[in-house]
């Protein structure tokens, strides 16, 4: 039981570790030899946990996933259907791109731009991701239109497109531009996309 907790804690560690160096360089700066240079630990201690490069970069993907389901999806869940439910999804969202343990901002927007260099598998399951989150976006704003909230006319697609726009905007403007009125002006331009779409 100790040796299972221990070998537990010390795969919690490599993944906290690798989704640092996700968040600010990308899945690709994730290579066994950099983890056990950071971690002070030898490459055979991580290969207890992670076969090669790509189970690794996988791992800590997986790890992301994980960690957007609770904070973004989950803690959304309670709101109420439609626009009130957008509305909390895309706070959590914003919010979410400035997590402390997200060191250099949202690791699906660093992975994204890479993903022509990723192995198949991480690209996959990636895409997998991001068309997941566009379909739960599609799904809110589909609520917000069943519930006459939005114009019965509106073009969900455009919606989505419009919210990553958004988001990305968010992203850079915080991230490299140091902004510190990103957020306010994001939520701003969010509201009067929700405006624009009733």
């Amino acid at each position: 039981m100790v040796a299972s907790g221990a070998t537990s804690a010390a795969r919690e560690r490599i993944l906290s570790h690798g989704l640092g160096i996700a968040s600010q360089q990308g899945l690709n700066a994730l290579t066994m030899g950099t983890l056990a240079r950071e971690l002070d630990m030898p490459r055979s201690g991580l290969t207890i946990h992670f076969a090669n490069r790509e189970s690794l970069q996988l791992g800590v993907l997986e790890q992301a996933i994980a960690l957007f389901q609770r904070d973004v999806v989950n803690a959304s869940v309670n709101a109420s259907p439609g626009d009130a439910h957008l509305k909390a999804m895309f706070g959590r969202w914003i919010a979410w791109s400035r997590a402390p343990m997200l060191k250099g901002g949202c690791p699906f927007v660093h992975a994204s731009r890479q993903s022509d260099d990723l192995a198949e598998p991480v690209r996959f399951r990636l895409k997998e991701v991001l068309d997941g989150w566009s379909d739960v976006l599609s799904a809110a704003i589909g609520e917000a239109k069943a519930a006459s909230q939005f114009r019965s006319d509106l073009d969900i697609d455009q919606v989505v497109f419009e919210l990553y726009g958004l988001y990305l905007s968010h992203h850079f403007f915080h991230w490299n531009m140091k902004d510190k009125a990103a957020e306010a002006r994001t939520i701003k331009a969010f509201d009067r996309l929700l405006a624009a779409s009733r």
